[in-house]
C-alpha cells in the first residue's frame, strides 16, 4: 500500500489510540525528504483524530527530527515498550476488599487490572454527549460492567481514567468523567497517561481549542472533556503514580511550529 492511500485509511481508522499512533508513524517515517508532504500528512490526520494525544506526539517528534525516518523508529520503539500497565498493576492497592472503578474499559488500565484478579473491578458505562454509552469489550468476566447509579451504590475506593491527551493543568478525558467524579466524593481520581499523551502546554492547548472551536468532529473526538490535573490524586505513567504536578517533567516531545496552526 502507498504512503498516501494508507494515510487515508488512517484517516478513517477508528480503534486504539496508540495502534493508530504506531501505524501513522510507520506511514510517516516513509516520507523522507520531502517536509512538505510530511507537514501536510500530519496535519491530515490530526484533523481527523484532533483529541488522539499519542498522534499529536508522534507527529510533533516526527516532524522536528532531523530524519524523519530515525524520528518514527524513535516514536514506534517507545509507544511499543511502554511499561505504564506494568507499573500501575503493581501499585494499585493490595489487598483491597473494595471495589475500584475504571471509566469505559481503555487499553492500557485493562492490561494492568487484567494482572491484578484480586481486585473488585467496576467498568463505568459513562453516558456520551450523544446518549451513546461506552462498551465494555474484551474485558474480563471477574469485571462488573455497571451504570453511574449503581457505582455511586457500590462506593469504589479508587476511580482510574486513561487520558486521551494531557497538558500541563488538564486533560482530555471521556465526556461524563467529571460529572462521575463530582458523583463518587469518596473515590480518589488516579488519572493513567501511557506514553505519548503527555504534550508539550502549547500543542495541548492547540490540541484542546481544535475540539473547542470545531463544529464537526469524529464521535470518538465528541465524547471527550477536559478535566484539572489538581483533581487526581495520582497520575500513572511508565514509571508509575506520581503527583499531578510532576506531569510537567514527563515532557518527552519538542513543539513542532508547523502543528501549532492548522
Amino acid at each position: 500500500m502507498l504512503p498516501f492511500e494508507r494515510l487515508r485509511y488512517l484517516a478513517r481508522y477508528a480503534g486504539d489510540d496508540r495502534e493508530l499512533a504506531i501505524e501513522a508513524a510507520q506511514c510517516l517515517g516513509e516520507f523522507g525528504d520531502d517536509i512538505p508532504g510530511l507537514v501536510t500528512s500530519c496535519r491530515r490526520l490530526l484533523a481527523h483524530h484532533v483529541a488522539n494525544g499519542p498522534l499529536w506526539w508522534v507527529c510533533s517528534r516526527i516532524v522536528t527530527a532531523p530524519d524523519p525516518a530515525d524520528g518514527a523508529r524513535d516514536a514506534i520503539a517507545m509507544l511499543s515498550k511502554d511499561r505504564t500497565a506494568a507499573r500501575l498493576a503493581s501499585t494499585l492497592p493490595f489487598p483491597h476488599d473494595e471495589p475500584v472503578a475504571v471509566v469505559g474499559w481503555p487499553e492500557t488500565i485493562a492490561s494492568a487490572l487484567a494482572e491484578r484478579p484480586d481486585l473488585h473491578v467496576l467498568s463505568v458505562r459513562v453516558a456520551s454527549r450523544h446518549g451513546a454509552r461506552g462498551r465494555l469489550g474484551g474485558a474480563a468476566p471477574s469485571v462488573r460492567p455497571v451504570d453511574e447509579i449503581e457505582a455511586i451504590a457500590l462506593e469504589p475506593t479508587h476511580l482510574l481514567v486513561e487520558a486521551r491527551a494531557a497538558g500541563g493543568t488538564s486533560a482530555i478525558v471521556p465526556a461524563g468523567t467529571v460529572d462521575l467524579l463530582d458523583s463518587l466524593p469518596g473515590a480518589v481520581l488516579w488519572l493513567v497517561a501511557p506514553v505519548g499523551t503527555v504534550l508539550p502546554e502549547r500543542l495541548f492547548a492547540v490540541l484542546a481549542r481544535q475540539l473547542e472551536d470545531r463544529d464537526e468532529v469524529d464521535a470518538a473526538d465528541a465524547d471527550t472533556e477536559l478535566v484539572a490535573l489538581a483533581r487526581a490524586a495520582q497520575v500513572a505513567g511508565p514509571d508509575g503514580p506520581q503527583p499531578p504536578q510532576a506531569l510537567q517533567h514527563r515532557v518527552d516531545c519538542p513543539v513542532a511550529p508547523e502543528l501549532l496552526r492548522f
